[in-house]
């Protein structure tokens, strides 16, 4: 699963009903031809990918057009994250795989700052399908894995009133205390497979009505893609959500 962010062309107020629906029509095949279009294009992917080997550390990996015929200029990935920026003949995209951060924010900002530097060299508005809003500048599911993360590398836990800091011993009483990791709680893991469950049967069920409406360009199969996505690991959690409370009970109930 990837978390994705659309930059598209917008006049003032437009909604992105409009915005996103004349994303479905095929490209000109005009534009595709164009020897200046593809130059100009190719140009613009250059500045993006200067600025960004200046602010993201490590190194990044980059594609570009070479001859007309296609509707992509550039592609710029990030080994070490998984960020891709991605610059297309009308549009652009930032994208990333859902992974384990160190340091959450600060790769959230190196997202931010990727999408600042696409929206600028390209004018395009940003869209946040995960919320099916302008782009803010925060995540949708920023809150939750924030959240994960500090529990994670907390250094202290509370068992029964009494604080344990670290590298104290403590007794515990194994059928009444949970793991550590959050990925390991069964409660945790039916919260967060019931959240995918909802948003990709959401986002399942809109790619199928627009598909059945006759829109079937790339961002109808996205929306089905990333929806389907969502439901297998909502499953899958719920799976594992299973899995685990049917181990613990033996040790609750002796």
């Amino acid at each position: 699963m990837s978390y994705d962010l659309l930059l598209h062309p917008r006049t003032p107020d437009q909604p992105w009903d409009d915005v996103l629906a004349a994303a479905e029509e095929e490209v000109d095949d005009a534009t595709l031809t164009d020897g200046a279009a593809l130059e100009e294009g190719v140009a613009t992917f250059r500045r993006i990918e200067a600025r960004l080997r200046e602010l993201l550390p490590g190194d990044l990996e980059t594609w570009e057009a070479e001859e007309t015929g296609g509707d992509v200029y550039g592609e710029l990935n990030d080994p070490a994250t998984g960020l891709q920026v991605e610059l297309f003949a009308d549009s652009a995209s930032v994208s990333y795989p859902y992974r384990e951060h160190a340091d959450l924010e600060s790769f959230h900002e190196q997202v931010r700052q990727a999408v600042r530097v696409v929206a600028e060299e390209t004018g395009y508005d940003v869209y946040d399908p995960q919320t099916g809003a302008d782009f803010d500048g925060t995540f949708a599911d920023e809150a939750g894995r924030e959240a994960t993360r500090q529990l994670r590398s907390a250094g202290a836990a509370t068992e029964g009133g009494h604080t344990v800091a670290p590298g104290e011993a403590a007794e515990a009483d194994p059928a009444t205390t949970r793991p550590a990791d959050p990925r390991q709680d069964p409660a945790f893991l039916r919260r967060r497979g019931t959240l995918y469950l909802i948003l990709g049967a959401l986002l399942a069920g809109v790619g199928f009505w627009r598909l059945s409406g006759g829109s079937t360009g790339w961002l109808t199969w996205l929306v089905i893609v990333i929806g389907v996505f969502d439901l297998l690991g909502g499953l899958f959690m719920l799976s594992i959500s299973r899995r685990i409370q049917a181990a613990e009970e033996p040790r609750q109930n002796p």
